[in-house]
C-alpha cells in the first residue's frame, strides 16, 4: 500500500515553504518518527518527520521546491513485509560499528546542553530523545507555564489600567489564543534547539535508549558504543494512591497544559511551586481556585515569611487555601465535575470543582536498562560525586535523576560540569549559591538557606530586610508588594537571600552571581546601584545587615 506524505503546516502563519534538504533517498527504509527533510519557512528552518515506516518509493518534491501545506512531497511503500529481517540486518550494520566519544540519553535542558558543549570541544556526540527536544522544561514545564504567566500578568495590568489613567474595558478573553501563543513559543524554541544541535554536528536519535551492563547503548534492534555516557532522563509526574486519582476530570502537570478551554473551578492538590504558580495563573484567568496542601504552609520548603507573604497575596485574590489537609478521595459528580474530599484533623470537607489538578511530586526516570543494576543509588536518585560521576567509570548522571535540585538551569549546569570533567578538567557546583525562582504573583527569587535553617546552622546570623513599598521604582510601577531579605553568618558570608516582589526572579541574580564568586556582605555593602531601580531593594537589604540602610526607619 502506498502512503502519501503531505507537507504539514509548520507554523500558524505558513502559506508556503521551500524544501532545502532531504535526509532520505528513494529506495531507503525509514522508521516512524524519522526525519525526512528540512523546510525553510519565513526565515526559519523546520524538520518534517515521517508518521509511517516503510520504503521511500518516490520523492515528489526535490530540494529547492516551493511547497504549500497539504502538498504531497513523498510516497512511502508501506506493508507488514517491508521491514524484513534483511532490512533489520542492514540497520544493525549501519549503527552497530559506530563508536561515539559521548552518548547523552535525554534531550532536556541538561542533555542537549551537555551534547552541544561536548561537540564544541570536538567530541563525536550522539543524543537520544524518545519524546521531544527540550524535555519537560520546554514542552510541558518552564516555558509553557511562563507563557501563561505572562498572559496572566498582562490581564492583571489591564484590569488595573484605571490606576494609570486609562479607561479600558475587557470585552472578552480568548483562551484558545493563549494556548496558540504558548504552542507557537514552544515550537520555535524546539526548532531552535534542533538547529543548534545540527549546527554543532550532534547526531540526534528520536528513539528510547537503554544501556546494558557492558555500557552498550541499545535502541530498538540497534546498538552503539560510547566512551562516555551521560544519563539525563529527567522525571515525570508521580502517581499517588488516592481513590479516584484516575478519573476523567483529574489532570497532572503534563495534561493541564493540554486543556483547550478553561474550567469555571479548579481544585489544586499540592501547594508547592507548580501548584501555586498555576493557582495564580488560573485565578487571573477568572477560574475559581482552591489549593489543598498537606503541610502547615504552602510552599513548605521556602522561607516561612515568603510562604506567609504568598499565602496572603493568594487569599487577597480570592484563592482558597486549605493547609494541614489531606485528600481522602476524588469522586465524579453527576453534573460533570468532581467532589474532592479532604480531611484536616477530625474535620471533613468536600470541595466541588470542574477540574482537579494533582501537583504533588515527581518520579525519577531511572529505568535505563540493565546498567541500573550496577549503579549506586541514594534513595531513588542515581548517586553521583561532585563531578557528576556515578560509581561506573565513564558513566555520568545529571538533572532530576540525581535528586539534587530539580530545576532546568541546574540540569544545564550539571551537564556542563560533566562535560568539563570528561575532558579532564576539575569542575564542581555549589548548589547552595544557585538561584531559583517561583512565578507566583508576586514572584519569588531565592538561593541558600531559609532564615530558620540559617539560625539552626550558624552561631551568629544577621538578617537585613527592605520592603518594596519604600522603593521609588516599585511605586512608579504600582507593584509595591513584597520585600528583599539577605542573611549572613558569623564570617560575613551571605548564606541566603530571598526576594518576593515584582521582578524577583531577575533581581536575585545580583546577589547569587556575586556570592558564587565569593563576595561577602561587607563588600556587597559598598556596591553602587542605579536609581531609580527595583534593584535598590537589594542594596538597602544588604546595608540593613549592618544597620546602615538609608531609607529604612
Amino acid at each position: 500500500m502506498d502512503i502519501e506524505i503531505k507537507m504539514p503546516a509548520l507554523s500558524d502563519t505558513m502559506k508556503s515553504g521551500q524544501i532545502t534538504k532531504w535526509y532520505v533517498e528513494e529506495g531507503q527504509y525509514v522508521e516512524k518518527g524519522a526525519c525526512l527533510c528540512d523546510v525553510a519557512v519565513d526565515k526559519m528552518s523546520f524538520e518534517v518527520y515521517s508518521d509511517y515506516e516503510g520504503i521511500i518509493s518516490k520523492i515528489v518534491c526535490p530540494a529547492g521546491t516551493t511547497v504549500e501545506p497539504g502538498d504531497v512531497i513523498a510516497i512511502i511503500a508501506h506493508s507488514e513485509e517491508v521491514k524484513s529481517s534483511s532490512t533489520q540486518k542492514e540497520i544493525k550494520q549501519e549503527y552497530g560499528y559506530k563508536e561515539y566519544d559521548l552518548v547523552v540519553i535525554g534531550a532536556g535542558p541538561g542533555g542537549y546542553v551537555a551534547a552541544i558543549k561536548a561537540a564544541k570541544k570536538g567530541a563525536k556526540v550522539a543524543l537520544f530523545e524518545k519524546d521531544k527536544l527540550g524535555g519537560t522544561c520546554l514542552n510541558r514545564g518552564c516555558i509553557p507555564t511562563k507563557a501563561y504567566a505572562r498572559i496572566a500578568e498582562v490581564y492583571d495590568i489591564l484590569n488595573r489600567a484605571f490606576e494609570f489613567g486609562f479607561d479600558i474595558k475587557i470585552n472578552s478573553f480568548d483562551y484558545t489564543q493563549v494556548v496558540k501563543r504558548k504552542d507557537g513559543i514552544v515550537g520555535e524554541l524546539v526548532e531552535g534547539i534542533n538547529a543548534l544541535l545540527k549546527a554543532n554536528g550532534v547526531d540526534v536519535f528520536n528513539a528510547e535508549a537503554k544501556v546494558d551492563k557492558e555500557k552498550n547503548v541499545l535502541f530498538g534492534e540497534n546498538k552503539i558504543k560510547a566512551k562516555n555516557i551521560i544519563i539525563a532522563t529527567g522525571s515525570s509526574p508521580a502517581e499517588l494512591p488516592i481513590e479516584g486519582i484516575n478519573s476523567k476530570n483529574v489532570m497532572n502537570s503534563d495534561t493541564i497544559l493540554e486543556m483547550t478551554s478553561l474550567p469555571q473551578s479548579l481544585c489544586i492538590i499540592g501547594g508547592g511551586v507548580i501548584g501555586m504558580e498555576f493557582a495564580f495563573i488560573m485565578n487571573q484567568f477568572g477560574v475559581k481556585v482552591s489549593v489543598v496542601e498537606m503541610m502547615p504552609n504552602i510552599l513548605p520548603t521556602l522561607d516561612k515569611k515568603i510562604s506567609s507573604s504568598i499565602k496572603f497575596a493568594a487569599q487577597k485574590r480570592g484563592i482558597k487555601i486549605y493547609t494541614s489537609s489531606t485528600v481522602e478521595r476524588i469522586d465524579e459528580e453527576e453534573g460533570g465535575g468532581s467532589i474532592v474530599t479532604i480531611k484536616s484533623g477530625e474535620n471533613i470537607k468536600r470541595i466541588y470543582a470542574d477540574k482537579v489538578f494533582v501537583s504533588i511530586g515527581r518520579k525519577l526516570n531511572t529505568d535505563i536498562g540493565p546498567i541500573a543494576e550496577l549503579l549506586e543509588f541514594e534513595g531513588k536518585a542515581i548517586k553521583i560525586d561532585e563531578h557528576m560521576k556515578t560509581n561506573i567509570e565513564g558513566v555520568y548522571a545529571i538533572g532530576d535523576v540525581t535528586g539534587k535540585m530539580m530545576l532546568a538551569h541546574v540540569a544545564s549546569a550539571q551537564g556542563e560540569v560533566a562535560v568539563d570533567n570528561i575532558f579532564g578538567e576539575s569542575s564542581t557546583l555549589d548548589y547552595m549559591k544557585i538561584p531559583a525562582a517561583v512565578f507566583t504573583e508576586p514572584e519569588i527569587g531565592y538561593f541558600g538557606y531559609t532564615e530558620e535553617e540559617a539560625r539552626n546552622k550558624f552561631q551568629d546570623v544577621k538578617v537585613g530586610r527592605f520592603n518594596f513599598e519604600h522603593n521609588g521604582r516599585a511605586k512608579t510601577y504600582g507593584e509595591t508588594e513584597g520585600f528583599a531579605k539577605v542573611i549572613s553568618n558569623e564570617k560575613g558570608e551571605v548564606v541566603g537571600a530571598w526576594v518576593v516582589g515584582s521582578g524577583a526572579s531577575e533581581l536575585i541574580h545580583i546577589l547569587s552571581t556575586a556570592c558564587q564568586e565569593g563576595v561577602d556582605a561587607e563588600a556587597l555593602k559598598k556596591v553602587v546601584y542605579a536609581h531609580p531601580t527595583r534593584s535598590e531593594t537589594i542594596m538597602e537589604a544588604v546595608k540593613d545587615i549592618f544597620g546602615e540602610s538609608i531609607h529604612k526607619v
